[in-house]
């Protein structure tokens, strides 16, 4: 793996515990501000909304969901469209979240804080990614992994979208942003490896380019392994 800076954008929730406790703070803080400063572009990134569609192709009617970095919303809002239950999660509460709070009632429900504190032990059919994983340090891959598996049903489904380049990118590269978060480029076979050795059969896989020059989504659907 190699390692440069760069600019990323991307809704997430930091999952370290111990000596990452920094590190989480400080994707929280970044996240706040970028929210309030309105700087979250991503939020409306066209790109950024490829990830669900490609959950329904094989998510089952009236399916509960877990919306892992939700940001303002518009996963769940799309989720919530088709009929689906969906609970939010995300370090930082937003005011898109009342609005559809209104629209869809019981439908709709919402955490704040870090995805790997939630204290109950609900299970879930489905989680939705988009834009979290690859914000982690990279020894909190697994361990962030682990949760995600462990909220999901045998046979859940995960949808999760990763940083990747345009074009077919040879290994993995690590950036860090100006504020200090962490961002990593995937390649497919990365992706499907880190997956199978969390417990998840990749069943899907896409690549969405964004409007930023050379750069790109991989979309990645997976079931959990029994």
């Amino acid at each position: 793996m190699s390692t440069g800076t760069g600019t990323d954008t991307g809704t997430g929730t930091g999952t370290g515990t111990g000596e990452h406790a920094g590190y989480r703070e400080l994707l929280r803080e970044a996240f706040v501000r970028r929210y309030e400063d309105g700087a979250d572009s991503w939020s409306e990134e066209p790109a950024m909304r490829e990830l669900v569609p490609l959950l329904c192709t094989e998510l089952a009617p009236g399916s509960s969901v877990i919306d892992i970095g939700a940001g303002r919303g518009r996963d769940m809002e799309l989720l919530l469209a088709q009929g689906h239950r969906v609970t939010a999660v995300d370090l930082v509460r937003l005011p898109d979240w009342e609005d559809i709070a209104r629209r869809y009632g019981a439908a709709a429900a919402f955490e704040v804080g870090n995805f790997a504190d939630l204290a109950d032990d609900r299970v879930f059919d489905a989680a939705v990614d988009n834009g979290v994983l690859h914000h982690q340090a990279p020894e909190d891959y697994a361990p962030y992994l682990a949760n995600v598996r462990q909220r999901l049903r045998p046979g859940g489904l995960l949808a999760v979208s990763l940083f990747t380049t345009a074009e077919e990118l040879a290994e993995g590269v690590l950036n860090r942003a100006e504020d200090g978060r962490l961002s990593r480029w995937f390649n497919e076979r990365e992706a499907t490896e880190l997956l199978a050795g969390a417990g998840f059969t990749v069943t899907a896989v896409r690549t969405v380019r964004r409007e930023l020059p050379g750069l790109a989504y991989l979309l990645v659907l997976a079931r959990r392994d029994a």
